[in-house]
């Protein structure tokens, strides 16, 4: 079984760490493959796509 890859950020106090093979690839290998995942109608994306575009509207 092979490891997901990661990557951990520090913001003050708090960590995150990112799991994903994204995390790997560049940004235009990224932006291909959200352009194909949209394309796709991939469910979880377009989720995330709402949820970041709700948090703005709250501003």
């Amino acid at each position: 079984m092979s490891e997901i890859p990661f990557k951990t950020y520090q913001y003050g106090n708090t960590k995150v760490k990112i799991v994903s093979p994204l995390v790997n690839m560049t940004p235009q290998e990224q932006y291909e493959w959200f352009e194909s995942e949209w394309e796709k109608g991939n469910p979880i994306l377009r989720e995330m796509v709402d949820a970041a575009t709700a948090c703005l509207m709250d501003d």
